[in-house]
């Protein structure tokens, strides 16, 4: 019996809709539509269907069947905006086994993916590219790409898991440069990669300007690279900025960069290289950087290449160790060795509050570092080193430096208020080995403040400071007016800031300090209201729990004060003091 016509109108109607993952909204020309993969969007988008702002829906998940690409609002293409995301309460991917690219904006502006599918920082949204490289092809998960005339600007991917083939069949979760893999014809500014993911690639997100004008405003923030995983690892390093100003790469967490034990090339966490300027480098996480071949060959945590000698590079709150080469005694540079980070080329670099700690051995006996400068950095009074943690417990035969330096102390504007500690024979190199820190001060200059040091952490992993056996480190700092806050957004105390990526307080300091000073406190215990005095103008008192963890900042600017105490639970409580000629501690019990 023949089915009615309006039966059929309706399964087929079904079937279509069962189909299209892909659900598109535009301001203008063509409003609405739905499409079986990304790329049909695109192509719509492309020939002029769709116009305006344009809003694209993942339903599902799609199996691109070629490039995705998406052109620049000219010709044919007429958009004010693109948003790709998943649709409320979907879980979605893009696949793909394109030889060229996932995901390619070429030329585009304006587009933004955001894998959220609630409107949070969730990551809901999975972009895959599964074709293994071969010979002649270099696949990339999400390529951003300069056309010959015009950059690809207001980018940004957020929210969105980026996984590639393997450590060698995919050369970039990210790759922001021109149309073919290398600097861009145009730059591609405000380019931005916020709270994403990154597995399986050469690279994490590679990032590659305009040599003659460089990019500007690019933001690398909040991403996690790499895995513990040995098969989800980045292959040759995690974040690479190049011909790039006005930029930023904080907070990611870089947690697994190896090559294979035949590679002979360099693996990095971060890399800044060519005409990078005015950028800020801050509260990064970076370990588990390895170069395992035994032949030799170097990892590094941080590697700053610049070929500009003003770079103005604020290099801060970092923390850094797992980071480790194959090892090679002949050299103090970079080849074949593990160094925390390195300083290639350039100047114009300052390093403030890092935490950097070789914990790892590495094979052979070579001569790693926690800083290295090169022989290649000669600007003088370039690099300004302040408030660092320089820590090497390696245990491996050879030479273990805290800091080595290829070349004179003229590259150093100032140098001072740093801990370096080393388990080997010699603490640092300048010219020669210094033993001691005597040593290092009269090779190095400066660091008439600087201390010699073992840090006690409360992790291995995180590298936080332990609040007790610190007492020898607390309140060793000095105030930089570029950085207020720790990597954790604490307060960094005003007048004795703490060295390294975090503020704490030594609990068996605070019990001591409070002998023989001139401030008064009542009550202790105390219910509500702590009543203080000194002698001398109390600038501001900060609160601390018994984990070292900061909780507050009081203004107090007088000789009496009060801190509201009332809200805070029952417990022990350090107060850091800070008055116009000294910082000291106190402990107060809540009840």
């Amino acid at each position: 019996m023949k089915k009615p016509l309006l039966s059929l109108a309706i399964t087929s109607f079904l079937a279509i809709n069962l189909q299209a993952q892909v659900s598109v909204d535009a301001t203008a020309g063509t409003t609405t539509a739905t499409y079986t993969t990304l790329k049909g969007a695109f192509d719509a988008i492309n020939a002029g269907t769709h116009q305006g702002a344009i809003t694209i829906s993942l339903t599902a998940n799609t199996t691109e069947t070629s490039s995705a690409i998406l052109n620049a609002s000219t010709g044919t293409a007429s958009y004010t905006s693109v948003l790709i995301k998943p649709a409320t309460g979907v879980t979605a991917s893009i696949t793909s086994a394109d030889t060229v690219a996932t995901i390619k904006f070429n030329g585009a502006d304006n587009v933004t993916i955001d894998g959220s599918n609630n409107g949070s920082s969730s990551r809901n949204l999975t972009i895959n590219n599964t074709f293994v490289a071969t010979a002649g092809t270099t696949p990339v998960v999400l390529w951003v790409s300069s056309t010959l005339t015009d950059g690809a600007e207001n980018i940004t991917i957020k929210n969105t898991n980026v996984a590639g083939s393997s450590g060698t069949g995919t050369i970039g979760g990210v790759i922001v440069s021109g149309t073919t893999l290398a600097a861009a014809e145009f730059p591609n500014n405000n380019f931005s990669a916020i709270n994403n993911t990154f597995v399986r690639a050469q690279n994490g997100i590679f990032a590659i300007g305009n040599a003659a004008n460089t990019d500007t405003g690019w933001i690398i923030r909040n991403n996690e690279i790499g895995s513990t995983v040995a098969a989800n690892k980045m292959l040759y390093r995690g974040i690479a900025v190049q011909n790039a100003k006005n930029f930023e790469v904080s907070g990611n967490v870089i947690k697994g960069v190896a090559l294979p034990a035949t590679s002979t090339n360099t693996t990095q966490g971060i890399l800044l290289g060519a005409a990078v300027t005015n950028g800020n480098i801050f509260n990064n996480r970076i370990s588990d950087i390895k170069q395992p071949n035994t032949s030799g060959y170097g990892a590094v945590g941080l590697y700053v290449n610049s070929s500009v000698a003003a770079s103005n590079l604020l290099i801060y709150n970092n923390v850094i160790n797992d980071v480790a080469g194959t090892g090679y005694s002949l050299s103090g540079g970079l080849a074949d060795n593990g160094n925390g980070i390195v300083l290639a080329n350039g100047g114009g670099f300052k390093l403030y509050y890092n935490t950097v700690v070789m914990d790892t051995n590495q094979t052979n006996a070579g001569r790693p570092s926690a800083l290295n400068i090169l022989s290649t950095v000669t600007a003088a009074a370039s690099i300004d080193v302040r408030n660092n943690i320089f820590v090497n417990k390696q245990t491996q035969a050879g030479d273990r430096y805290t800091i080595y330096s290829g070349g004179t102390n003229t590259v150093f504007s100032n140098i001072n208020y740093n801990d370096y500690y080393s388990t080997g024979a010699n603490l640092a190199y300048i010219g020669s080995a210094r033993a001691t820190l005597a040593n290092l001060q009269t090779g190095f200059g400066g660091n008439a403040n600087s201390i010699n040091v073992l840090p006690v952490f409360a992790s291995a992993t995180t590298l936080d400071i332990a609040t007790t056996g610190n007492a020898a480190l607390d309140n060793k700092g000095t105030p930089v007016a570029e950085v207020t806050v720790d990597i954790n957004g604490n307060t960094r105390s005003s007048t004795t800031p703490d060295l390294g990526g975090y503020e704490f307080t030594d609990i068996t300091l605070a019990v001591q300090d409070i002998r023989g000073t001139k401030i008064s406190y009542h009550p202790n215990p105390v219910i509500d209201y702590l009543q203080i005095s000194n002698d001398n103008k109390i600038k501001n008192v900060e609160v601390y729990n018994a984990s070292g963890q900061a909780l507050s900042n009081v203004s107090i600017n007088s000789e009496k004060g009060s801190v509201d105490m009332k809200q805070l639970p029952a417990g022990v409580y350090m107060l850091k003091v800070n008055s116009e000629k000294q910082s000291e501690t106190i402990k107060v019990i809540k009840k």
